[in-house]
């Protein structure tokens, strides 16, 4: 996959990925939703950002304006967002995700910044999961890529996952895949709820060990 068509795939995923959630799954009342709405007007020259803030609900735009300063702040000093705007994006997503399941290598400034409850991206991935086609386009896209938040995010969009993605299942999953190094204590008891779900092979059994 040339590097054109994987932009296409993680920007038209995501913009269907949070159509469905508006539709289907209440993403409008959602700061999360917003956030990332407000990302992706951002970088996609397709659509009119000042359009996408008139649209975020009164009794939430103070919260959702505070939340996207703060994240657009925290990119101007990260290097690697300059490779490609869409990385602002999915950063956003992959940092409150980190924050959400308390990383051990999250930083304060990211704690601040990316705060979203875990059920809010729970209800992400869920919406993912509505659309298999869109789903298993973004799955094929991360699972390649060797990052360890490439790796959660292939993980979550994985539809044979044999569980329902509730908030609690989220936040084991990204503990597991989103650490790097022997699994802790905490890490093994997440370790041991996603056995059934299809994520958990010998081969990844072997590559960090049980605690």
């Amino acid at each position: 996959m040339n590097a054109a068509h994987t932009s296409e795939v993680l920007r038209n995923g995501l913009a269907r990925v949070l159509d469905v959630w508006r539709d289907r799954f209440g993403g409008a009342e959602d700061p999360l939703f917003w956030a990332l709405k407000l990302k992706l007007a951002d970088v996609d020259l397709t659509i009119d950002a000042h359009d996408v803030a008139k649209q975020v609900p009164a009794a939430l735009s103070a919260e959702v304006m505070k939340s996207h300063r703060a994240v657009n702040a925290y990119f101007d000093n990260v290097r690697y967002a300059l490779l490609d705007p869409l990385t602002k994006v999915w950063g956003t997503l992959a940092n409150a995700l980190r924050v959400a399941a308390n990383i051990d290598s999250v930083t304060e400034r990211q704690r601040q910044t990316f705060v979203f409850p875990a059920e809010s991206l729970a209800t992400f991935f869920r919406a993912a999961h509505h659309d298999i086609k869109v789903a298993d386009a973004l799955w094929h896209t991360f699972k390649p890529m060797p990052s360890a938040d490439c790796q959660m995010l292939g993980a979550l969009f994985n539809v044979h996952i044999d569980v329902r993605l509730d908030g609690q299942t989220v936040v084991n999953i990204v503990r597991v895949l989103g650490n790097e190094g022997p699994l802790t204590g905490e890490e093994s008891e997440a370790f041991a709820t996603l056995k059934n779900t299809g994520l958990v092979n010998a081969a990844f059994r072997g590559l960090r060990g049980q605690g």
